[in-house]
């Protein structure tokens, strides 16, 4: 989990484990200044107002009060200045954590990246090949196809007993599963025929010359391996799909900065989320995921070295919470929203249909009732205890759409995994 600084005694989390599909959180210090001590207190941590998360696939409104031990105090905490790191000396607690866990994601991956290829097969599939001769013919293929004293005509007829010589050394291939992938010399020999293949059929066609089929026949077959090796590839990777439209712009600002574009010039905060979506993204190979990753500790080194703003002065403790938190809401997104609105209209609904009966309104199931709640804020406050457990409050916020309590919200409170009251609020 990594810490940084976002203005004045306030600061910003990014999540090893996500809240409510939230991969940062930002907490300011919560204090209260009471006209009966003339004094301003200290209460902890929370969220700003109007923060939002998601929760069942729904956006709410989401309030995080963290509590330290023996508060409310008038005793402010002292936040440090940081001071500059040298190259070798470790960053702090809640960077150096959040480093350890990219690290972990990286040795993992490891793991899973594919095996070299086998060149002594490679090898001997190449000579069954004829590679050699394909090479030569390559070579002869690019010498006329980018002769500009030739017309494309004279071109194409040139090219065309090449292709069937082509045809006639490969059509009888059959790779074993480990050479198909697209990452091999025989990979490299067949895209090149692809492309020379392809451009004779296409410019064939456009200029109403016809061919022999065997040009047709290659232009098949080395798409079919092409595709069984791209196919092969993805899955060695790790690629489990195709990027979706969404995807593919994200990895395309990922290689604006790795090639330096001015479109990649991001801010800090900015670039660090970009690669903790890339490296969880399915679509991505497991090869890119470990640059991501390492991009993304070298970008945090960076930034800690220039970054000398104010210390929380709680990062450890807040960490702490934040994992626990993540857990609790975790399970709250577990049991879904279908429970919790059968559990809120097991508990109020003679109250609702009692409240109908004075409208005139016919009295509701149990069923419908439930889908006419909906959940609107979370709160949840965490208390740090003298033995370093964790209590904890949540607060749910549901509304009626039908508005039958007349905007009054129905209200759970749950502490410590326990529910202790579901009632009407407000």
């Amino acid at each position: 989990m990594e810490k940084e600084q976002t203005n004045e005694n306030s600061w910003e989390f990014h999540l090893t484990d996500k809240i409510a599909h939230l991969s940062k959180m930002t907490l300011e210090m919560h204090t209260e200044f009471w006209l009966s001590t003339l004094q301003t207190w200290f209460h902890g941590y929370q969220t700003p107002e109007e923060y939002k998360a998601t929760i069942w696939g729904r956006e709410v409104d989401l309030c995080i009060s963290i509590a330290p031990l023996e508060t409310p105090t008038e005793k402010l905490p002292i936040i440090e200045e940081k001071s500059a790191k040298g190259k070798n000396e470790l960053l702090p607690p809640e960077q150096q954590a959040y480093v350890d866990e990219l690290k972990k994601k990286i040795k993992a991956l490891k793991k899973l990246l594919p095996p070299k290829v086998d060149e002594a097969l490679e090898q001997r599939y190449l000579d069954y090949m004829n590679a050699e001769r394909i090479k030569a013919i390559i070579q002869d293929c690019t010498k006329i196809w980018s002769n500009p004293d030739l017309p494309v005509e004279e071109k194409i007829s040139q090219l065309i007993p090449y292709k069937i010589e082509l045809y006639d050394l490969v059509r009888n291939v059959q790779l074993p599963d480990d050479l198909m992938r697209a990452d091999t010399n025989i990979s490299i020999t067949m895209a090149t025929i692809q492309f020379f293949a392809q451009s004779v059929e296409k410019n064939a066609k456009k200029n109403k010359i016809k061919t022999p089929k065997q040009v047709r026949q290659l232009v098949k077959f080395t798409n079919d391996i092409i595709t069984r090796m791209d196919e092969g590839q993805n899955k060695l990777n790790g690629v489990e799909r195709d990027m979706t439209k969404e995807e593919s712009k994200a990895y395309d600002a990922y290689l604006d900065i790795k090639i330096g574009a001015r479109s990649a010039l991001h801010s800090f905060e900015k670039r660090l989320e970009l690669y903790e979506r890339l490296w969880e993204m399915p679509s991505v190979s497991t090869g890119t995921k470990i640059e991501c990753l390492n991009e993304a500790i070298k970008l945090i080194r960076k930034q800690c070295g220039k970054n000398l703003e104010p210390r929380c002065p709680h990062e450890s403790l807040i960490r702490k919470h934040l994992k626990a938190i993540s857990g609790y809401m975790n399970k709250l997104e577990e049991e879904g929203e279908a429970i919790w609105q059968l559990r809120m209209a097991d508990e109020l609904l003679p109250t609702a249909n009692a409240w109908r009966e004075d409208c005139e309104l016919p009295a509701l199931s149990r069923e419908e009732f439930a889908l006419q709640v909906e959940l609107q804020s979370v709160h949840i406050e965490t208390k740090e205890k003298e033995d370093g457990s964790i209590h904890y409050e949540l607060e749910l916020f549901f509304q009626d759409t039908e508005d039958t309590f007349a905007g009054h919200f129905l209200y759970a409170d749950i502490e410590d995994h326990e529910v202790k009251e579901i009632t009407l609020m407000g």
